[in-house]
């Protein structure tokens, strides 16, 4: 019998594995990295086999392979040379779905549409998932859908980078900006990887994008309907609704009841008149922008993490006569210094030390923001861990400022 390799064994590799088990198929999972758990225990009390290295392609009839994989990766390789499928967990769900489905992708703002899109929906007598790359697998669902039910998918590049179905009955695309040159050859490789939630659309479904993404993407002969929109949230949101038979007044209604994900330029704390903001969901440069023009008083900005090969220099027009001082920490810290040349930028070893020097030179009315530009692997498990700790030092501030003793 045919068997189904899962590469990878994070929240969606685990996801599909258990999905297709309950397919009645036979599987192998695959993970360079693994790291046993109770779902790992569970898969191999079913007798599933859990390698950490695998050569034997004879009996595979396709590949379910994780976003956190590169193309790349030998097995890839191989099963291109033998002509094996492979596809990603949510393109495996798509197979088997039957609801209507909306999908999201841009570089920024993505997670956030995702959600209030499913708010919007569900606060109006429609059920509405946010399911995707928001955190929850396509898969782990596709059992408890109602036929009426509403599916709206956060699509990452590296989700859509493998997918082909025509499935989609709305796309949108917020923004394309640079991100992820540790994994793509070039920004034009990163562009068409968002690109191909297109081809993701059945025929004559509407893209939802913006006047830019349209003037540099997008070809005349496009056969979709495309409803030009802003990169807003609440904008995007409001013409989808609308055409999903949704008031406006009750579009206007719900979006006053959203509230919006943690650690996206997420309010922690006043201090003397000092305003203390987690945006540790910001892991591109462009995401910084977008943070920085959110505000309209003076910022101290705590910046820097692992580099993903991009320039720090595109952060001089937004910072210009904002951002007061940058405290670099993580390894990219001596790249920022470096490529902020004319701002006042100080290096910092860790992120306690930079929030304490940050609120050291704040004054009242200042905006102290912690956004990376960057990932958090060099010194946390991810995002929201990074977010996490940062909350929880400034939520132990206590006590005057003492900027003699901090710097």
């Amino acid at each position: 019998m045919k068997k189904y390799l899962i590469l990878g064994l994070g929240r969606s590799g685990k996801s599909a594995a258990f999905f297709l088990l309950n397919q009645n198929k036979e599987i192998i999972c695959v993970d360079d990295n693994l790291v046993e758990d109770e779902q790992i225990k569970k898969l191999k009390e079913k007798n599933v086999p859990v390698l950490k290295d695998f050569s034997d392609f004879s009996d595979i009839e396709k590949i379910i392979v994780s976003p956190g994989i590169s193309p790349n990766h030998e097995i890839i390789s191989e099963a291109i040379k033998r002509n094996i499928e492979v596809i990603g967990e949510i393109e495996l769900g798509v197979l088997y779905l039957k609801n209507r489905c909306i999908g999201i992708t841009g570089t920024n703002g993505k997670t956030t549409l995702t959600k209030l899109l499913a708010h919007i929906f569900n606060n109006n007598n429609k059920v509405a998932y946010a399911l995707g790359n928001v955190g929850t697998p396509l898969t782990s669902y596709i059992d408890k859908f109602g036929r009426d039910d509403i599916i709206v998918l956060e699509l990452s590049s590296f989700q859509l980078e493998t997918m082909k179905t025509k499935f989609l009955d709305a796309a949108v695309i917020i923004n394309i900006t640079p991100d992820h040159l540790d994994r793509y050859p070039s920004f034009k490789e990163y562009g068409i990887a968002k690109l191909n939630i297109i081809n993701c659309l059945k025929d004559d479904k509407k893209l939802y994008t913006t006047k830019k993404i349209i003037k540099n993407y997008l070809s005349d002969n496009n056969k979709n309907e495309i409803k030009q929109v802003t990169e807003e949230s609440e904008n995007i949101a409001i013409k989808i609704c609308l055409d999903f038979g949704i008031q406006k007044k009750d579009i206007l209604n719900s979006i006053k009841t959203f509230q919006k994900d943690k650690h996206r330029i997420e309010f922690v704390r006043e201090i003397k008149g000092i305003s203390f903001y987690n945006d540790s969901k910001a892991t591109n440069v462009h995401s910084v922008i977008f943070a920085v023009k959110k505000f309209k008083k003076p910022i101290i900005l705590i910046a820097g993490g692992v580099d993903k090969g991009f320039t720090y220099k595109v952060w001089k027009r937004s910072f210009k006569n904002k951002v007061k001082t940058v405290l670099a920490i993580g390894q990219s810290r001596e790249k920022i210094k470096n490529e902020l040349k004319g701002f006042d930028v100080l290096l910092c070893d860790s992120l306690k030390s930079a929030i304490d020097k940050a609120y050291a030179l704040a004054q009242r009315n200042d905006n102290i923001l912690f956004s990376p530009g960057c990932s958090s692997f060099d010194m946390f498990k991810n995002y929201e861990h990074r977010g996490d700790e940062f909350k929880k030092i400034v939520n132990g501030i206590e006590g005057e400022k003492c900027l003699e003793e901090i710097l």
